[in-house]
Formats: C-alpha cells, structure tokens, sequence
C-alpha cells in the first residue's frame, strides 16, 4: 500500500499512529517499515527516485530497497505501507520509476491517496509555506510556483495525476479518499485510512494519539509575511521559523488568540470561483472516472475572504510577540541570533 498524500491532509497524524503501532502492526503481519533513519514517512526513497531519474546515482535507491527487503524478510508481512506526502510531490514521469523499483518485492501494489479541494489545498499549503517564512507579500495567493514546486503544481490536476499510476497499476489498484473535515467523523482522518488500508480490524485509532500540526491564525500569518521579507533567504531562517512557532504556542498558553488557529482564507470570491473554473474539467472526470464524492468539488460554495492584516493587530500586542520570539531565540543560542 503507497499512501501518496496528499499534503495538508492529515498525512502526519497518519504517519505518527503508524510509526507509533509499528511493533503491534508486525505482530499483525503488517510492516510499517523504518528506512534510511526516518521513524515517520518514506520520504527518502522519493528523493532516491528522483535521483535515479535525473541520472545523479542509483546507490541511494539501491540502497534503501535493500533495506526495505531485508526488514521484509525479517517480518515476513502480508502487506507493506509506504507513506510520504512527497509522493505527491513528484513530477508525474517519476511514478513509473517508483513503481519499477519497488513491484518486485510485492505481489501488487496499490495506492491511497486524499484529495481535498484545490481551492482548499491553495489555501492550506499558502499558509503553511507563510510558517516556513517562504511565502512574501507580493507572491501571488494561487496558481502559480511563487512558493510551491512545480510539480505540486501540476499534480493538483488530480485526474491527470491518478492517471499516471492507474496507466501502470490499473484502476482498480488506485484508491483516491476525499479530504473534507465536514465529512469525516470527528474531522479525523485516521479512521477512514485505516479502513481504505484493511487495517481497522488490527489497531484501533483511539490507541495512540494522533500528531497534528498547528495552523497559522491570521495574526500568525500576518506577521510570517512580514518577517519572510527579511528572513526568508538568510542562513538564519531556520532558526527564526523554529522560535516564530513556539512563541505562537507560548502566546497561545498566554491566552493570545489567533496566532494559531483557524487558516485564513485571503482569496476573494471571484479568485476562488477562478480556481473552481480551472480545475472544473479535470475535476469532472476525477468524479466520472475514480468516485462520485469527487463531486463535492464541483459544488462548492466561496469561503469568507479574510481582509485582517498586519497592521490591524494591537501594537501592545504584536509587542508581546516580538518579546516572545527573542526570548525563543535567545534560549536557542547564539548562533539562532546571530
């Protein structure tokens, strides 16, 4: 099973319960593998493809399914997970190289993979590249690779996108789940995945916690803006990313709302309608060709724009931060300020 993703849905909680149960999955048959030191995802071996496909070297990969063929045979499982949102990520003329690698070890393989709505994914993934400082004022809100890869980019015409594995495993080994929190009982993903994987009957999601990231409130992403136009090329970013989150935490402990939150949506109606327009053909055939649920797509109604910027937080207030923020990167030391 290949757990492709998407980003921003719910693939680290995912990927937490899995790595979490790893030892009760192997007593299941069920092998959640640990390969080139990463406990969490299979990211790795999506780096080592694309190393292979641009002709750099093949070791890593060779390498890596050397690993995973060795842990294989220690567990002997029924069936294998592999899970990285980069998956996802790739350019669309790796996936057959990705699966050309890893089909002799199985007798089939099969993929899953959530899709949330395009204007949504625009909305989240814009938000989440502002908490990386890699996101600036004058990036455009969607469409294009101002701060996303291009093949994020591409691949968000998901029809197209399932093709590319369904043209090499078949249709019927490619399970895509729609994303929508509204729908998903208790807005938590893991139950449905456990169920699409056959895993529902083995661990129970109610035995470990899940990890969720936190999202930017608008004041969050306001001033992530703000600092990304100093930050955002500087060796030091890292460092101020790093201390930026956990003085949002800390603010919030201090009873500071949204600094974390609910994701603004900055798109205006005519720009979502736009972005509804764009994907409207390769959404139809998502839904005639792979699931009716894709539909939902089709129909969706524009969020509330968020007009609230930096200047409308309370100058005592964005001072709080700021004290906050130093205070993180004076604990991380002095090279985090330099």
């Amino acid at each position: 099973m290949l757990h492709a993703g998407t980003h921003k849905t719910g693939t680290t909680a995912i990927q937490s319960f899995l790595a979490n149960q790893r030892e009760a999955l192997a007593k299941e048959k069920v092998l959640y593998p640990t390969l080139d030191g990463d406990p969490l995802s299979h990211t790795s071996l999506q780096k080592h493809i694309g190393l292979a496909c641009t002709g750099s070297t093949t070791a890593p990969c060779d390498a890596t399914l050397a690993e995973l063929q060795l842990q294989i045979a220690d567990v002997q499982p029924s069936k294998v997970i592999l899970s990285s949102e980069h998956f996802f990520a790739m350019p669309r003329d790796w996936i057959a190289p990705l699966l050309a690698a890893v089909r002799p070890l199985f007798s089939s393989v099969s993929v899953v993979i959530y899709l949330r709505s395009q204007r949504d994914l625009w909305v989240s993934l814009y938000n989440q590249r502002a908490k990386a400082l890699k996101v600036l004022p004058s990036h455009r809100l969607w469409g294009s690779e101002d701060y996303l890869g291009p093949a994020i980019v591409e691949n968000m015409f998901y029809a197209d996108f399932l093709d590319a594995f369904a043209d090499q495993l078949g249709r019927q080994h490619v399970t895509p789940r729609l994303y929508d929190i509204q729908t998903l009982p208790g807005g938590d993903v893991l139950p449905d995945f456990l169920t699409a994987t056959g895993l529902e009957t083995l661990v129970a999601p109610a035995a470990q916690a899940t990890s969720r990231n936190p999202s930017l409130g608008w004041k969050g992403v306001a001033l992530a803006l703000a600092l990304a136009t100093r930050y955002q090329s500087l060796d030091s970013r890292q460092a101020v990313v790093g201390a930026l989150r956990r003085a949002f935490r800390a603010a919030e402990q201090e009873g500071l709302s949204d600094w974390l939150g609910a994701t603004p949506c900055y798109l205006t109606e005519d720009e979502q309608r736009a972005i509804r327009d764009t994907y409207t053909a390769s959404n139809t055939r998502l839904a005639d060709t792979y699931s009716l649920d894709f539909d939902a797509f089709l129909l969706e109604t524009p969020r509330p724009c968020e007009h609230r910027r930096l200047h409308h937080i309370d100058p005592a207030e964005l001072r709080q931060i700021h004290a906050l923020i130093r205070d993180q990167l004076d604990a991380a030391g002095p090279a985090s300020t330099s």
